[in-house]
């Protein structure tokens, strides 16, 4: 029975969710932006590819975790059910992300492009809306009280399995305890009887040691009489 849980999916899958809504964050500054040849605008786009790769990375890996889990059986069958509907999830938004981060792109440098033509042409290029994206951010606020509570679920699970480790130590010691105390009472019962079969050799042997002091005088005795009477 494996005491202490060597899992380590609860902290993989967080740091997963915290690197995806990080890289929301940043495609919307970098939306706000939407500058293609400005510094920050740059940084952020390196930022965002590293952290991509990072997460794509991490991703595999958690599946690695998930695999092992189930071959290994770690955890219970409802538990590793709800793992493999969480990384399908996962896998699903991070396409989400790559595929966003590939349009806002597109996008970004077609406005560009558009602004240049004007310039070239002597007209000012037209200013820029950025409408607040009020889906977005209801999106990404729905996301994250989602995993809020897929978390405080993950914590629930935990310990009602930590508890049942503890209910099954405790069973095993009450059970080692009963073995010990059952051990303790034949070994009484053992010492006992060596003790009544130690009395009773010293019986039959100071018997034995009476007899042969009265045969040992009836014989000289007899030995003497026979003198006699020669």
């Amino acid at each position: 029975m494996a005491l202490v849980d060597h899992d380590s999916w609860d902290i993989e899958y967080e740091g997963c969710e915290r690197l995806r809504h990080q890289l929301l964050v940043q495609l919307h500054q970098r939306q706000q932006l939407g500058q293609p040849k400005a510094k920050e605008y740059i940084q952020l786009t390196d930022s965002i590819k590293a952290g991509l790769d990072q997460l794509d990375k991490d991703v595999k890996h958690l599946k690695v975790v998930l695999d092992n889990a189930i071959t290994w059986e770690t955890s219970p069958q409802e538990e590793l059910q709800q793992r493999r509907i969480d990384w399908d999830k996962l896998t699903s938004q991070l396409r989400e992300v790559k595929q966003k981060f590939t349009n806002s792109s597109r996008a970004n440098v077609l406005a560009a492009s558009s602004g240049s033509a004007w310039q070239e042409q002597g007209q000012p290029p037209a200013p820029r809306e950025t409408p607040i994206d009020v889906e977005a951010l209801k999106l990404r606020q729905a996301e994250m009280l989602e995993d809020q509570n897929r978390g405080l679920e993950v914590l629930s699970a935990t310990i009602s399995r930590q508890r049942n480790l503890a209910t099954q130590l405790g069973n095993e010691v009450e059970d080692q305890n009963n073995i010990l105390d059952n051990l303790a009472n034949a070994m009484d019962r053992v010492e006992t009887g060596v003790q009544r079969e130690t009395h009773s050799i010293g019986q039959v042997n100071r018997r034995d040691s009476t007899w042969g002091y009265w045969l040992l005088i009836i014989a000289l005795f007899v030995a003497i009489l026979v003198v006699v009477l020669v």
